[in-house]
């Protein structure tokens, strides 16, 4: 399992939501947990996949679903989230 975590400076939910609301996004395949939450500097996104392999198949997707509606970060006023991503070694307590 691999865990990503996106940090968004300068992100509001208000973004969030209109891109996700936008996008359309169901749980995809692979995928175990979804966080979105405010900080103090903006929005922390985390997430946790199956497999990079997982993870990369959903991207390319979102990607393709976001220039098929005309979305983009630089539309939706979102900066380049800083990323860091990590191989799980436990996920417990879900639900």
């Amino acid at each position: 399992m691999i865990c990503r975590i996106y940090d968004v400076q300068g992100g509001t939910l208000e973004d969030y939501d209109t891109v996700f609301r936008r996008v359309g996004v169901e749980k995809p395949e692979g995928a175990h947990v979804h966080i979105v939450g405010r900080t103090e500097e903006g929005l922390k996104v985390i997430e946790v996949w199956e497999s990079s392999e997982h993870l990369e198949r959903f991207m390319a997707g979102l990607d393709q679903a976001m220039e098929e509606t005309d979305i983009g970060l630089a539309e939706a006023e979102l900066p380049q989230p800083t990323i860091t991503e990590f191989e799980v070694h436990n996920l417990d307590w879900l639900g």
